[in-house]
């Protein structure tokens, strides 16, 4: 239903009152301006909102983000499961399965090879993880920003990108990773045993 219509209906139910003239006009720019004032409410709540977001949000990749009150956790074991299909490039079988960890946004995923891993690593088993991205990104390389607790970050780098390496860390526990390659980021957390 649009103004005019609106200001149509309250003409013909004004014209059965009393009244000498209606302030139809005057009803229906009072709803106008209602109107304009929430609009500009909506929009002045949505400005500050993705303000307030975008201060919020740490800048660049070496910046340290803050800690959730209750990280999750690392799980010990990884259980093979069958991957995604994002995930499947180069396996032989129609649905592999294997152990992997999801990252905390699902842009990327760890296939665990060498698991369970071991800090230092162990003589008869590297700490082997594919990397697989679930979208194409320009080349360059797949950096880590490891950390455990409050300790100082470990950094690592993949040259090529997401794909396979090995990933050797300094202590066993469990290691927040903050991965970057080209303009993407995601996270994940491995656990390390003592070797």
């Amino acid at each position: 239903m649009t103004e005019d219509d609106i200001a149509t209906l309250l003409r013909r139910a004004a014209s059965g009152l009393d009244v000498q003239d209606a302030p139809v006009d005057e009803i229906v720019q009072a709803g106008r301006r209602r109107a304009r004032a929430r609009l500009a409410a909506q929009v002045t709540g949505t400005v500050a909102a993705v303000a307030a977001v975008a201060v919020l949000v740490p800048v660049g990749f070496g910046a340290r983000r803050a800690e959730p009150a209750a990280p999750p956790a690392c799980v010990a074991t990884v259980a093979p499961a069958v991957l995604p299909e994002w995930a499947r490039t180069g396996f032989s079988e129609p649905e592999p399965a294997a152990p992997f960890v999801l990252g905390d946004s699902g842009r990327i995923l760890a296939v665990l090879f060498g698991a369970p891993y071991s800090a230092p690593p162990a003589p008869d088993r590297a700490n082997k993880i594919l990397w697989v991205a679930r979208d194409p990104a320009p080349p360059g390389p797949l950096r880590i920003l490891a950390h455990r607790g409050a300790e100082p970050p470990v950094v690592r780098e993949v040259p090529g990108g997401p794909g396979p390496s090995t990933l050797d860390l300094p202590a066993p526990g469990c290691w927040t990773l903050d991965l970057q390659w080209a303009d993407r980021t995601d996270t994940l957390r491995l656990d390390y045993r003592p070797g």
